[in-house]
């Protein structure tokens, strides 16, 4: 079966040679004068591209005589896209979208601020605050070494079974080498 093809497996520069050969006398004229017209052609966008750019190099430099800096080329651009519908409508979608999220934010924060002030005013973040005063009340009385006022020495875990103050240890100062362990 695969011997009836009149295509080669491999790349495709070996298939255009057989069906060259393969084709029909009439055909093969067809076929030339397609690739003359293809030559043609090539050779015509070569000629555009040179003609193309030469022509970019005029308009650059009677730019440059007038003065028009590319620069000003690039705002006239913008100016032009600016006024395009779809610019505008674009701008426009993200304009409310920026409206709206700012929106969202802005409930979001007025909506945290009233759940804090409510939470602050609580009864239970009240007990917690009182609680909270009284332990760091109690905890700077014994590093000062005086009893607070009004405090409780049992079950709080804070006073230890030795009631006397803590007595801060006296700092020597200029130690010599002597003085350091060998």
């Amino acid at each position: 079966m695969m011997e009836d093809t009149k295509f080669s497996q491999g790349d495709d520069a070996s298939l255009y040679p057989k069906l060259a050969e393969d084709v029909a006398p009439d055909v093969e004229d067809d076929v030339n004068d397609y690739q003359t017209e293809l030559v043609k052609i090539e050779d015509e966008i070569a000629t555009l591209k040179q003609v193309l750019t030469a022509k970019e190099q005029r308009a650059a430099e009677l730019r440059k005589m007038i003065g028009i800096t590319p620069l000003s080329q690039l705002k006239a651009e913008l100016n032009k896209v600016q006024s395009t519908q779809a610019y505008q409508k674009t701008s426009e979608t993200l304009k409310n979208a920026g409206q709206a999220t700012a929106s969202v934010f802005s409930s979001f924060g007025s909506s945290m601020s009233s759940k804090f002030s409510e939470m602050k005013n609580s009864n239970t973040y009240k007990s917690f605050e009182e609680k909270m005063e009284g332990v760091g009340s109690t905890i700077m009385a014994k590093v000062q070494g005086r009893e607070r006022v009004g405090s409780v020495n049992s079950g709080d875990g804070l006073s230890g079974t030795n009631d006397q103050p803590v007595v801060q240890q006296p700092v020597t100062t200029g130690t010599t080498d002597n003085d350091l362990p060998i």
